[in-house]
């Protein structure tokens, strides 16, 4: 059965189940009114009887004809009857059938009640008679009436079908009773205004034809009998539709080889009809028949396409309109082939391939296909052959029969065909051999020995180009080489000539020739030629002695067999030639002198080669008789005579000296020679020799010249007191040594003399001779002479006297600061001894050139002299030499500066705290700058700092308040810094003026911060804390200290506490145990107080203070199993914590140690004749109020030990019952924390009753139990909700705490048990679901989300708990170093195929899509999944960040282009190119476009069909796929999960969803975020495993609730998210409501409770399975269908107030109780119900906060997304 047909199916029934529900609440609804007119009326002849006691007889007699209940509502009025007390009525009637039977008897007192009268006969007259009777009269008639019942309503009510216009109808009358005639009503249904009404007379007529109805109308026939004008009660009906018209002409609108696209039109006129019906034949669709929807008023037309069609088979096609369940009578039918698949791989034999002809071959479609034939064409004609299939499936070939134009290409055209279908064409294209060329020949060019080639082409056929290939041939007789050959040797041209000049010379070729027609080649035609050897190149021709000797090379790509060489003498014509084979030859008998041309040829072949010439002479004879004639200065003239019997062209001349290169002087052609500039002191080599055209004799004639040396001049002496140096410039020429001669003026016979050898570095412009050993302060006489080759230069002369010395010391005698020492400089000085040096006077210098030297005469005995009018504070250079003859010695200085003067008027011009600001005047003179002395405040080791400055103000910071300084100003002149003099005393070159000092105090300021703070002692409510101040921190005089105290928890509890200024400790008390303080100190002065130094203590919790002896528990009262005791909160003191919790220490033997925090429990004394210490519950605290304040200390807890049942072998405390007659002491334990507690002392021993009042007790409590039971079993059903609810918030609290290690990551489970495995999983309202899905709440939360927290990402983020964690986060290339530029919120997400195969983001922001293109650039995705819209619920869930239209785009520098655009019912996708630079890409975007609001996909074989679809676009290899909704977490994760699972069931036979999800929540936060996409996921893969993965929504089975029934819910059609599951949160809301009404309703009065009961809806009831017992099924049943209302496709099932105030159990009371109550008050309980009944139909349009079923009820107007998240 197809999907359309179910649903057809489904929604006729719903139509009749409601027409059903109408007919019988309209019946039970008068049945109701007038039981309740009856009622009435009974009671006021009640009241009547007993005032009067008359006999009046006004009796309800309601009879009941229950076989087919439609004779009720008979009202039968009985005249009035005396009666007494013995009186009774007899009745009777007739026919005699029914109950009770006729003459039954009634008692008087009786008469009251309802007599139900039933099992009577329908369409019948009936005769009743009642009879009174009593002690006065008998058998008195008091009443008779005639009643006639109603008929049964026909049967077998059947309608046939006519035409699309007509029905006809037929029934049979009734199976009882009589009957007179019929009424037939037909009723137009789906707002189709039609009513009609046929009334048949007589008890034959059964049948009727209705007419002019609306084709494809749906219609309803009510057919009723008559009986005596009485219409039967009930009525037969039937719905029926009439048949659709027939749709109109259709056609093919696309077809391919699997898929027919067929299209039709709507029927004409349109008529009713609600889709089409579209089958095929054969069935070998994917789906075979297709149902269509109308679409459109009036409709247009439609289409539907079949898929997975065999390729080439021929289909019957057929449409027909349907309207419910009807088609139209006759289809329109065609008949269709699909596409057959063509061939592949169109190839052609080259071997058959021919001027004329060719072969080609095909292979068959390698899918299956059907078809009949081949055919095979030519592109250009329009001739068609076929080729019949191959049997065996082989290759097929076929050649092509007509001649064709050779060398011309033809495109060959192949296809299949199928009842002429063809397929797609397959074509190839061959290109037939062209004809050979004619006419080919070739000539070899002259100069460039190149060869050129031409031909012509064949007189038919086609050529587009020409191949030339050509070969060596090394000998004559070789065979020509197959054509084509090596690439190197092939040329193609266009021209039909052709010049090869790249051809190797000296060779023979073989060249042919082919003509070629799109690369295929003719045959060849060829011919031989041969190339000219290349020309020898002479390498070598030099003259030998009458003869010259040549050798030559030739080119290593040349062949030839020999060569030639000719020769002929210059001047003549003779012409001389010599053959050899070798590369060299030599030529013998020549003229001297004459000049010869020889060239030389190669021979190859017989051809001969360019030859290579050159000319060249013979060496000529030398001249003879050279003679030296004059000789100069720098001329010499030579003279010799011409060589004879030898040709020469000129004399030549060259000359040289030993180390120059040689001179030459050519172009001589008389017998003399004259050689200028010759170099002094030079010695000369001579040559005098004979040229023929640049030929010289090999024998030159020689002699030998030498030059005088020059004079020295410009002698400069150097001298100083023992030495002299004489420096000149060097001389021109060659020197070989100089000689020099010296003596004093004084003494001319003491004369000295040296040879000095000139060895020094020639290239020195000058020659310097130093003399040594002469007399300081004398005049001396110099002579110098030049000396080369033994030859002496002229003398040159000099005089000049020595620099005398100075031995003498320099003293400065100032002495410092005295007065007038500033401006004054005295020297002294030692003399110089007059034996030593020869001197005239003394001079002095001050360096200053406006201070005059001084001069002192050799022998003056006063050696001492002053210079004044100095400037102070300046250096001077003190400068002292001595002078003889105008000649000072080398000087003696001294450097010195002088004291600069002080500074005046130091002053403060501004003083504060911690800074002072100081003035002062300027000295006169020179100085460099003031440096500024001062002690530091260090009292303990206080330091001279010093501060230089240029300025004459200078303000001092960082000063330590309320100090006294004193400051020092000392002028400073002159710097160390840059000076040459390495003896000089740092003292002379700086100097420093007196000091000049002043002393100031600087201003008070606020304390500093304490530099000491510790608590020195701890305890539970107080601290002792020491500090310190340094005095150098005190800054002025202080007032005292203070402390403060802050409540860390609470910022308004702070306190203050001062102390005095010599107090170094102080305690603070009044402090909470167990609380966080911050502790603040600070210093107070008059200014103010100082920073403060904090300090943050935890105040330690102790165990509670020993309470005194005397306090113990008190005994209250005794049993033999119990005591009952109290105690009050002020036993223990909480100085040392708030005491959290109590327990009861109870002994029997109280030797034995009973301090342990771990105490025995009951069960574990039980072992013991006499009983240990043991602990008997859990520590709690009595004293804490529901709102958690603390009670008053007064109040007493009495608590009662020995009142639980505990089971021996149960874990944890228990308060077991004690011994009978057994005396026991107890103790109250008190705790401030877990491990910390005190004991009161042992309390009096206290004896329990004795055996004998055992049994009383035990009677007792049996009772008590038995009560409790009842009780128990009574709220059962009310309390396990709250039960449930509490489990499952226990469960929640144990998971919160559960560490994430102790949860197992994996849970597989079987595929083959994986349906079992979901309805465990699903039993109990989704128990294990949830209690499973709280695992996961904090998975991976510990996990670091640094980077989304950074500053600059925070806006990136679109909900701010929703970040990624660092470890997995996709990180973007960053851009030029801004921060945050490689963030982006998104993970890695592992997938079935990669670790990394997902990328997770949220929906992208308008501020982020530039980065969101980046990340799929820079990842290489190929695909982005979307699942969510753009806008939900109005607002904005996802940027819309790709181009709505095929425009262009830009984000950033990606541009992004719409190229296809296709949508399905559930989704779309799209096609992007997607370009960056110049590269491009193609991107897949899959939108999901149905994904509700809040919840799941509806139904969830939607989103399976999705991920299918997707996978099979994208397949395994398309890494990373980008995913995204809103938040990147709920629906991501749950799309992710459902791919990897749909994949992973294929390869192995087990599935692990929780361990799947696990892992999604390690690489990103809340993956899978909701519970509902939880078992979203679990209901997706079991409706695969069961093969209803493509089933409609209508056809799913609502998700059961095992744990409730909605039984008064019309559940038709209703979504899954609306009624399915009652949802475990709302199951906690519940149960919490439950409890707190059955608290507060339980002492109401019954007014109330009745009043509540009123508002109940019917309409909703929620109870547990197996709550009533049989009987109460079956009244609850009948009351049912008085009060059921139906209810519209949007009702949904909510919980009124009255419903949740009383358990379903009442509910069920209060039901039974309607039925048992007088009739008028059940008439009021329903007339409330129904009331309020309509107005919750009313109100069932209203938008519940929880729309998507996962519990979150939005408070305060905030609004949940469809991941969970609050706004």
């Amino acid at each position: 059965m197809d999907c359309a047909t179910r649903k057809q199916q489904q929604l006729r029934a719903h139509h009749q189940q409601q027409q059903i529900q109408i007919q019988t609440h309209g019946r039970k609804r008068q049945q109701l009114q007038k039981q309740r007119h009856n009622h009435h009326h009974y009671y006021q002849n009640s009241q009547q009887q007993q005032k009067h006691f008359v006999w009046l007889v006004v009796g309800i007699l309601t009879i009941f004809l229950a076989q087919h209940a439609n004779a009720a509502d008979l009202v039968i009025n009985v005249p009035n009857a005396s009666s007494n007390a013995n009186a009774f009525y007899r009745i009777d009637y007739s026919p005699p059938f029914g109950f009770p039977e006729p003459n039954t008897t009634i008692p008087a007192s009786d008469i009251g009640k309802d007599i139900k009268f039933s099992r009577a006969l329908p369409g019948t007259e009936y005769n009743f008679w009642l009879y009174y009777t009593n002690s006065t009269h008998r058998e008195q008639l008091t009443w008779t009436v005639n009643i006639t019942t109603a008929p049964d309503p026909p049967a077998n009510l059947s309608v046939q079908l006519r035409s699309s216009k007509s029905a006809f109808i037929t029934w049979r009358p009734p199976g009882s009773g009589r009957y007179s005639g019929f009424r037939i009503r037909v009723l137009g249904l789906t707002d189709l205004p039609f009513e009609r009404s046929y009334s048949l007379e007589g008890n034959e007529t059964l049948q009727l034809s209705a007419k002019e109805l609306t084709p494809g109308g749906s219609y309803q026939v009510q057919a009723y009998s008559v009986y005596q004008g009485k219409e039967s009660v009930a009525y037969t009906s039937r719905n029926f539709t009439t048949k659709p018209n027939t749709p109109g002409k259709f056609i093919v609108w696309f077809r391919n080889e699997t898929t027919l696209l067929v299209l039709w039109q709507p029927p004409f006129p349109a008529g009713i009809y609600t889709h089409y019906r579209v089958s095929i034949t054969p069935d070998d669709a994917i789906q075979s028949v297709l149902y269509v929807e109308r679409e459109g008023e009036p409709p247009g037309p439609a289409q539907a396409a079949f898929k997975g069609l065999v390729p080439g088979r021929e289909y019957n096609i057929s449409v027909q309109t349907v309207s419910e369940d009807e088609t139209s009578s006759v289809p329109t039918t065609a008949r269709y082939l699909t596409v057959p698949e063509r061939v592949l791989n169109v190839t052609f034999d080259e071997a058959y391939t021919t001027s004329s002809s060719f072969r080609v071959r095909w292979e068959p479609p390698r899918t299956y296909s059907e078809f009949d034939a081949y055919q095979v064409m030519l592109s250009t004609s329009r001739r068609i052959f076929n080729v019949p299939r191959a049997a065996n499936g082989d290759s097929v070939y076929f050649d092509y029969p007509d001649i064709l134009e050779p060398g011309r290409t033809y495109e060959v055209v192949v296809k299949t065909i199928a009842d002429n279908v063809n397929s797609w064409p397959a074509s190839g294209e061959v290109t037939l051999r062209p004809r050979p060329v004619r006419s080919l020949g070739g000539f070899l060019d002259d100069r460039s020995n190149a060869l050129h080639i031409s031909w012509e082409p064949a007189e038919t056929g086609r050529q587009d180009s020409y191949r030339i290939s050509y070969h060596e041939q090394t000998n004559a007789s070789e065979v020509p080489a197959p054509f084509p050959v090596a690439a190197e040797s092939q040329i193609t041209t266009n021209l039909t000539e052709y010049t090869l000049d790249s051809l190797l010379a000296g060779r023979r070729y073989l060249i042919a020739v082919q003509a070629l027609s799109k690369g295929v080649a003719s045959n060849a035609s060829d011919i031989t030629r041969y190339t000219r050897p290349a020309a020898p190149l002479i390498q070598e021709l030099r003259s030998i002695d009458q003869g010259l000797m040549l050798s030559w090379r030739s080119d290593v790509n040349s062949r030839q067999d020999r060569y030639e060489v000719h020769y002929q003498r210059n001047g003549t014509r003779e012409e001389r030639t010599m053959a050899t084979n070798e590369t060299s030859l030599t030529i013998h008998y020549l003229h001297p002198g004459s000049g010869y041309e020889v060239k030389v040829h190669a021979i190859s072949h017989g051809v001969r080669s360019e030859p290579h010439s050159y000319f060249q002479a013979v060496f000529p004879k030398p001249p003879q008789n050279l003679t030296l004639q004059t000789v100069h200065t720098n001329l010499v003239v030579l003279h010799w005579q011409a060589p004879e019997g030898s040709d020469f062209s000129e004399y030549v001349v060259r000359y040289r000296t030993d180390a120059s290169p040689w001179q030459r002087i050519s172009g001589l052609h008389e017998n003399e020679a004259r050689i200028k500039d010759m170099h002094y002191g030079e010695r000369y080599l001579v040559q005098v020799n004979t040229v023929s055209f640049g030929v010289e004799s090999p024998h030159p004639l020689e002699l030998n010249v030498t030059m005088p040396p020059q004079p020295v001049s410009n002698v400069v002496p150097l001298v100083d007191s023992r030495n002299l140096t004489l420096e000149w410039p060097r001389p021109d020429g060659h020197v070989d040594f100089y000689t020099l001669k010296w003596w004093p003026t004084d003494e001319e016979d003491r004369v000295e003399f040296k040879n000095v050898t000139q060895l020094e570095d020639l290239s020195s412009p000058s020659v310097r001779i130093p003399i040594e050993d002469l007399s300081p302060g004398r005049q001396y006489r110099f002579e110098v002479q030049a000396s080369s080759n033994g030859i002496r230069s002229g003398t040159t002369h000099l005089s000049t006297r020595t620099m005398p010395l100075i031995q003498s010391d320099v003293f400065i005698a100032n002495a410092g600061h005295e007065q007038g020492q500033d401006e004054t400089i005295t020297l002294s000085y030692t003399p110089t001894p007059a034996d030593s040096t020869r001197f005239d006077i003394y001079r002095f210098s001050m360096g200053d050139p406006t201070i005059k030297d001084k001069e002192k005469l050799a022998n003056d005995t006063e050696r001492k002299l002053s210079f004044s009018g100095l400037t102070p504070g300046k250096l001077y250079n003190v400068t002292v030499w001595t002078v003889s003859g105008g000649v000072a010695s080398l000087p003696v200085q001294r450097l010195y500066r002088l004291h600069p003067l002080p500074i005046s008027d130091l002053k403060a011009i501004q003083v504060a705290a911690r800074e002072i600001t100081l003035h002062w005047t300027a000295p006169a003179g020179e100085y460099t700058d003031f440096e500024l002395q001062y002690l530091s405040a260090d009292e303990e080791a206080p330091q001279l700092l010093q501060n230089v400055t240029k300025n004459t103000e200078i303000t001092l910071q960082g000063l330590r308040p309320y100090h006294n300084y004193t400051f020092t100003v000392v002028v400073r002149s002159g710097s160390i810094q840059g000076t040459d003099f390495a003896d000089v005393s740092v003292s002379t070159l700086m100097r420093s003026s007196a000091p000049i000092s002043a002393s100031y105090q600087t201003l008070t300021a606020p304390p500093g911060k304490v530099d000491y703070f510790q608590p020195s002692d701890v305890q539970p409510g107080e601290v002792t804390f020491e500090w310190s101040l340094e005095p150098a921190e005190q800054h002025g005089p202080i007032d005292y200290f203070r402390i403060t105290c802050q409540n860390a928890d609470d910022a308004a509890d702070v306190s203050s506490y001062e102390f005095p200024v010599n107090a170094t400790q102080g305690k603070i008390d009044g402090l909470v145990p167990g609380n966080h303080y911050i502790f603040r100190i600070q210093a107070k002065s008059a200014l103010g107080y100082g920073a403060e130094r904090e300090h943050i203590q935890t105040m330690p919790i102790l165990a509670p203070p020993v309470p005194e002896p005397s306090v113990t528990p008190l005994e209250v009262s005794r049993t033999s199993s119990t005591i009952e005791i109290s105690f009050r909160q002020g036993y223990f003191s909480n100085a040392h914590g708030m005491v959290r919790s109590y327990t009861i220490i109870i002994a029997e033997d109280v030797g034995k140690n009973a301090s342990g925090l771990e105490m025995p429990s009951w069960q574990d004394v039980q072992a013991y004749t006499v009983w240990l210490p043991y602990q008997a519950i859990e520590p709690y605290n009595p004293f804490l109020t529901s709102n958690g304040s603390r009670k008053s200390s007064l109040e007493a807890e009495h608590f009662t030990i020995g009142t639980a049942n505990c089971d021996k072998h149960q874990a944890g405390y228990c308060n077991g019952p004690l011994r009978a007659g057994t005396t026991y002491r107890i103790k109250i334990r008190a705790f401030t924390d877990e491990d910390k507690f005190t004991d009161t002392v042992y309390s009096s021993p206290i004896t329990t009753e004795r055996s004998d009042t055992v049994i009383v007790a035990a009677t007792v409590s049996a009772v008590l139990l038995v009560a409790m039971v009842l009780v128990v079993v009574y709220c059962q059903h009310r309390c396990q909700l709250i039960r449930r609810a509490s489990k499952l918030a226990r469960m929640q609290d144990e998971l919160a705490a559960l560490p994430e290690g102790y949860i197992t990551p994996n849970r597989p489970v079987h595929v083959k048990d994986f349906s079992e495995h979901y309805r465990i999983m699903s039993a109990d309202s989704d128990f294990r679901f949830s209690e499973e899905f709280e695992e996961l709440k904090h998975v991976g939360r510990d996990q670091a989300c640094s980077f989304a927290n950074l500053p600059c990402n925070r806006p990136k983020n679109r909900f701010t708990n929703i970040l990624p964690y660092d470890h997995s986060r996709f990180k973007l290339q960053p851009v030029d170093d801004d921060d945050g530029s490689d963030y982006i919120n998104a993970n890695y997400m592992p997938g079935h195929n990669s670790p990394r195969e997902f990328i997770v983001t949220q929906g992208p922001l308008h501020s982020t899509r530039e980065e969101f293109w980046r990340m799929c650039w820079e990842s290489n995705s190929r695909a982005i999944v979307m699942l969510t819209r753009c806008f939900e619920k109005g607002r904005e869930k996802c940027d819309q960040y790709w181009p709505v239209d095929r425009v262009a785009m830009f984000y950033g520098d990606i541009k992004v282009q719409l190229i296809i655009d296709t949508h399905y019912h559930d989704w779309s996708i799209s096609e992007f190119m997607v370009s960056r630079n110049c590269e491009s890409r193609i991107m897949r975007h899959f939108h999901f476009t149905t994904w509700p609001d809040f919840g799941v996909p509806e139904p969830p074989q939607s989103l399976v069909r999705f991920v299918r679809a997707f996978r099979d676009v994208i397949g395994t290899d398309m890494r990373p796929i980008i995913v995204h909704c809103s938040a990147g977490v709920g629906r991501s994760g749950t799309f992710i999960a459902l791919d990897r699972i749909l994949q992973h069931i294929h390869k192995s036979d087990y599935v692990d969803i929780f361990g799947i999800v696990f892992a999604m929540r390690k690489e990103r936060v809340f993956m899978v975020q909701t519970e509902q996409q939880y078992v979203c996921i679990h209901q997706c893969l079991l409706a695969v495993l069961e093969g209803k993965e493509h089933l409609l929504a209508d056809s799913l089975e609502l998700h059961a609730n095992d744990g409730y029934e909605v039984t008064k819910i019309y559940l038709e059609r209703q979504p899954q998210t609306k009624m399915g599951t009652l949802p475990i949160r709302a199951s906690l809301a519940m149960a919490e409501k439950l409890d707190a009404d059955l608290m507060t309703n339980k002492d109401e009065d019954e007014d109330q409770e009745q009043q509540q009961q009123q508002q109940l809806q019917l309409a909703t009831e929620v109870k547990p399975k197996g709550s009533n017992d049989d009987e109460e099924d079956e009244e609850d049943d009948d009351d049912d269908d008085d009060d059921q209302q139906p209810l519209n496709n949007e009702t949904t099932a909510t919980l009124s107030s009255a419903s949740c105030s009383s358990s379903t159990h009442d509910v069920h009371v209060v039901l039974q109780e309607a039925i048992e109550k007088p009739k008028q008050e059940q008439e009021r309980i329903c007339a409330g119900t129904q009331s309020h009944a309509d107005t919750e139909s009313d109100n069932t349009d209203s938008d519940d906060d929880d729309e998507d079923g996962d519990g979150k009820v939005a408070k305060d107007g905030a609004v949940a997304d469809e991941d969970g998240w609050w706004y």
